[in-house]
């Protein structure tokens, strides 16, 4: 129906993106590659000193930034 169709595209992209992100971080997380140890800890002290980074990071995880629906921003419907 017209509203389901609406929000399913409107998630597209996040999901696509969700899908990308995982598939990234499971490759980099089941290596035991020399450089890949190297990357992921980097980037895991990176994001753990750089408390912007954290937070954007934990915004973007919980689905609390972007295009909002209404109703996820405190509006009426």
């Amino acid at each position: 129906t017209a509203v389901l169709d609406r929000y399913a595209a409107w998630r597209r992209f996040d999901n696509v993106a969700l899908a990308a992100a995982t598939d990234v971080f499971n490759r980099l997380f089941s290596n035991d590659n020399a450089v890949a140890r190297g990357v992921r800890g980097l980037g895991m002290a990176v994001v753990n000193r750089i408390g912007p980074a954290r937070r954007f990071f934990m915004q973007e995880a919980g689905g609390g930034v972007g295009d909002l629906p209404r109703l996820l921003r405190g509006l009426p419907l």
